[in-house]
């Protein structure tokens, strides 16, 4: 006797078990170097330009090489995994960018600089739409969108760590004998991807739609394991089982899927979403340390207030997440853009302020910034069936990132022209925006406002 099962009804039937808790945990580690090192440079910037003797908004550069490699590791590198799989592309990305960034510490200059950030970038830009992919699809549907936004906050916890990393090593370089430098910010950005790639091989299990979606046998025999290991109830009865996805045959996704059966005009609002909230997202987390340091905080200072940023992210994080499955994606996600123009504005044009109270106006903005830019990913998640969902989520991010490369750009220009280091950030408003506008758009595209699961 043969009982087919649909992936899909299991994980959405059962409650959340080991396999699936390891599945998001691990996925939120990646995340968390991932942060971790994005992040991690931007705290010390101010030490490498004093340690270099560099002009201030020099680094705009190398911030912007970073981002490019990311853009193309998005665009070029994370679809891979619609071909081999999720895990073994986070598992050999882990590795090729932590190696990269413990390279960061031979430069010298900001030639080699700028070169190692893009191919670190690379690395990071494949990790990030395959963490997320995978942990949506453990997730069950009436859970997924607070346990993909859970998963994705791992990027503002590692920016909070680099931060409090890095409040210390720029300390010791102000010191009169310091016992390290800005490089110990790559030498553990470094360590941790690569010790995290030996847990993933280990214990990071592949998704099970993704190998139900395959036809060889050995894939199969997998997603059958998987399977029972989520609902033991499945072997008990000794029927064979044959595994089933509601999606198309996987392996073969292509850009062109992402415009396929009415997702055109979704896809393109998701992108332009994806390019104002990132172009937002790193224009601040790039130049803020540096811009609050110029307004006359000490760098401690700065690096301190700016993992408060963080924090700010990681709570508008959860609060998103939670609120989202309640009242919508779509709902939330424009509240948070709004609560950034806000923040924004009264950041970029209010008097000058005692730390605390800039410390609460910029968690304020980060709880919209970050928590909007998580949930448009969850969102972008929801949006793609698994067979496609790397690459939709891949070049949803990668197109972002083109707006990650133009925000440190402009954030650097509008420095080096002398401009009042807080008034960059009314650059910040328009974006916001625009983006808010996209997802209010979303409302009248076929399949792209998932319904909110209400509480039972």
């Amino acid at each position: 006797m043969t009982k087919t099962v649909d992936v899909a009804d299991v994980i959405d039937a059962r409650r959340v078990g080991a396999l699936q808790i390891r599945a998001f945990l691990l996925c939120a580690a990646v995340l968390f170097v991932d942060g971790f090192d994005v992040q991690g440079i931007t705290y010390v910037a101010p030490a490498i330009s004093q340690a270099w003797h560099l002009q201030r908004g020099a680094l705009g550069t190398t911030f912007s090489a970073g981002l490019f490699g990311v853009m193309i590791g998005a665009l070029a590198l994370a679809p891979v995994a619609d071909r081999i799989g999720r895990r073994r592309v986070l598992v050999w990305s882990c590795v090729g960018f932590g190696l990269l960034t413990l390279s960061t510490v031979l430069a010298g200059s900001l030639a080699p600089l700028a070169i190692l950030r893009f191919l670190t970038g690379l690395g990071l830009g494949s990790a990030i739409p395959n963490a997320i992919g995978l942990a949506s699809e453990y997730a069950p549907k009436k859970r997924r969108a607070s346990l993909v936004m859970f998963v994705s906050s791992g990027i503002s916890l590692g920016a909070i760590v680099a931060g409090a990393v890095a409040a210390r090593a720029v300390a010791a370089v102000a010191g009169p004998a310091p016992a390290f430098t800005w490089q110990i910010m790559f030498v553990v950005g470094g360590a941790l991807p690569l010790l995290l790639a030996a847990a993933l091989h280990l214990w990071l299990p592949e998704s099970i739609r993704f190998l139900a979606l395959l036809p060889e046998e050995r894939a199969q025999t997998e997603a059958k394991r998987l399977l029972v290991e989520i609902e033991p109830e499945l072997a008990r009865d000794g029927a064979a089982l044959r595994i089933e996805a509601t999606d198309h045959e996987g392996g073969h996704a292509t850009v062109a899927d992402l415009f396929k059966e009415r997702r055109g005009t979704a896809t393109v609002l998701i992108w332009i979403a994806f390019f104002m909230s990132l172009l937002n997202v790193y224009l601040a987390i790039n130049w803020l340390p540096t811009s609050l340091n110029a307004s006359g905080f000490t760098q401690s200072q700065a690096a301190v207030i700016t993992s408060m940023y963080h924090v700010g992210g990681v709570l508008g994080t959860y609060a998103c997440g939670l609120l989202m499955d309640r009242l919508g994606v779509r709902a939330i996600l424009i509240a948070a853009f709004l609560l950034a123009v806000v923040g924004f504005y009264t950041f970029a044009t209010a008097p000058a302020m005692p730390q605390w109270s800039t410390t609460l106006l910029l968690m304020a903005t980060g709880c919209g910034v970050i928590g909007g830019q998580v949930g448009i990913t969850t969102l972008a998640s929801m949006i793609y069936p698994v067979a496609i969902r790397s690459t939709g989520l891949g070049w949803a991010l990668g197109i972002g990132r083109i707006g990650s490369i133009v925000g440190p750009s402009v954030g650097g220009y509008l420095l080096a022209t002398g401009l009042d280091a807080k008034h960059v950030y009314l650059a910040c408003v328009g974006p916001a925006l625009i983006g808010s506008a996209c997802i209010a758009l979303l409302r009248w595209q076929p399949g792209a406002q998932p319904a909110p699961a209400r509480a039972a």
